[in-house]
């Protein structure tokens, strides 16, 4: 068979194009070839050699082929033979590391939450205004980079760590559900664990292993992290469709109300921005009646720039 009808068959093979006749083709290649007996299959690992070989195999057994691979020796033909069979597992792993490398990127904008399915059955749920970034096909590794919020829900697997990567963090599990927030706005990320448990790391350095109801919170600043005990009701209330600040100051929502209504808030004097806020809101309220009901607890005013997008919050400032 030619070299480049060879590596057509594979790409099909690879992607799940081909037909019945070209796989039947690819198939008695792959028969002739095997005939040769053993082949060193290109791969770096023991474990990655054996994934390749089962994936070859996996795709070429159709229902009904089913042919064991002989062990027959034909050293007259070994020589070239030998070479062909290279060219075909070089060919289908360059593939297969190809398509681990293709990466997907799903970016979530302002006024919703966005749920994602991983390849590997894992849940992920995007705050407004984050996004996504991981590889089509998880192979050998299960390796996620976030900017942003994200809730993750974590299938199991022991033999492939998962891993987010946010801002100067990294987090890795086995099978979990976590929270991430690392928004480049805020001067903090935070790492909160659901249920099970997970590691989080900077620069190859282990800051923590956080279990259930503990929360990790990370100071770009100064470099310096501490662990704390979490509300965890309070931390995944967004997941669930609220606005929820339990007396979080008013400097320190803005940031969420921005992302969510996508909208710019400024305060008049910025000593508002030291105010606290105890309120819960739905995610569907619409801008005027959540500033309304703000204004009228707080007892500040509001005027919103529909052409600029900008809020404006006015009144007496706390200490």
């Amino acid at each position: 068979m030619e070299q480049a009808r060879l590596y057509d068959l594979i790409q099909k093979l690879a992607d799940d194009t081909a037909t019945p006749e070209e796989v039947q083709e690819l198939h008695e290649w792959y028969g002739m070839v095997y005939s040769v007996g053993e082949v060193e299959w290109p791969a770096d690992t023991e474990e990655e050699k054996q994934l390749l070989e089962q994936r070859i195999r996996g795709r070429l057994r159709l229902a009904g082929a089913g042919m064991e691979v002989p062990r027959v020796r034909h050293i007259g033909r070994m020589r070239w033979v030998a070479a062909a069979c290279v060219v075909l597992l070089a060919g289908l792993w360059m593939v297969w590391q190809q398509r681990e490398k293709e990466d997907v990127t799903v970016y979530n904008p302002s006024g919703r939450i966005l749920q994602v399915t991983l390849p590997d059955s894992s849940q992920v749920w995007l705050n407004a205004a984050s996004s996504l970034r991981y590889a089509k096909a998880f192979v050998r590794h299960r390796e996620l980079y976030l900017e942003g919020e994200g809730y993750f829900d974590v299938a199991e697997d022991a033999a492939h760590p998962f891993t987010v990567h946010s801002g100067s963090l990294t987090t890795t599990v086995l099978g979990t559900s976590f929270d991430v927030r690392s928004f480049g706005t805020e001067s903090s990320t935070t790492v909160t664990v659901i249920r099970g448990k997970v590691q989080v790391d900077n620069a190859g350095k282990v800051l923590d292993q956080l279990t259930p109801a503990r929360q990790l919170q990370w100071d770009h600043r100064t470099g310096e992290s501490r662990s704390v005990a979490a509300d965890t009701s309070n931390v995944l209330a967004w997941q669930h469709g609220k606005l929820q600040f339990p007396g979080d100051s008013l400097a320190s929502i803005i940031g969420t109300l921005e992302r969510w209504y996508d909208m710019k808030i400024v305060f008049r004097d910025p000593a508002l921005g030291n105010c606290k806020l105890y309120a819960s809101f739905d995610n569907t309220t619409s801008l005027p009646n959540l500033l309304t009901t703000i204004s009228n607890v707080m007892d500040i005013q509001w005027t919103i720039d529909k052409k600029q997008r900008i809020v404006t919050l006015s009144g007496k400032g706390c200490q």
